[in-house]
């Protein structure tokens, strides 16, 4: 995939979102060879409140990469103070 990405979340229970925080890998990490930390994480995308929905869109930017990364979001649900994580292996090309 390109630098630029839809993040694209079927919410089945449409909880709606306080907010979206997508971090993706710095360049030079090996996700094959090194353990995830905070540290190799670069905040590319924060996102604003939505409103209860099933699909919910939304576009990310991660210039400068190439190769085997991770994206790792923490999703804010806007009821019952809940936090969802997702993590996706993608390859930048």
């Amino acid at each position: 995939m390109g630098s630029d990405i839809t993040m694209h979340l079927y919410d089945q229970a449409s909880h709606g979102a306080d907010y979206f925080r997508v971090y993706v890998t710095r360049q030079g990490y090996d996700p094959e060879t090194e353990p995830l930390t905070w540290g190799d994480l670069e905040l590319v995308r924060e996102t604003g409140s939505y409103a209860p929905a099933e699909d919910i869109t939304f576009d990310i930017s991660a210039p400068g990469r190439t190769g085997h990364h991770v994206v790792f979001t923490i999703w804010k649900a806007s009821h019952m103070d809940q936090n969802y994580y997702i993590c996706s292996d993608v390859n930048f090309t």
